[in-house]
């Protein structure tokens, strides 16, 4: 499956994403979603997800249901960078 992810205009930590070719008017969209999830930039387009491997920041069957379910997945992306020394 490959997606476009849209980050929060609002909240740099709120994601969400959607199949590629996926136009974001035509979602419904239930009332009880994150209101800073209704301003969104463009983040990341065209990412391949592949269940066989890891994805560093996404939970990657979590994402993939959530699509397959809603048509979109709302969900936060987790990279830490450890700069000190050992």
């Amino acid at each position: 499956m490959k997606i476009d992810i849209y980050k929060s205009a609002k909240c740099g930590d709120k994601y969400l994403s959607v199949e590629v070719g996926t136009k974001l008017a035509g979602l419904e969209l239930p009332e009880s979603l994150d209101a800073d999830l209704l301003e969104l930039s463009p983040f990341k387009t065209r990412l391949e997800l592949d269940p066989a491997k890891e994805h560093p920041a996404l939970d990657l069957k979590d994402v993939m249901d959530q699509i397959k379910e809603n048509g979109f997945a709302v969900h936060g992306a987790k990279a830490i960078v450890d700069l000190r020394k050992k």
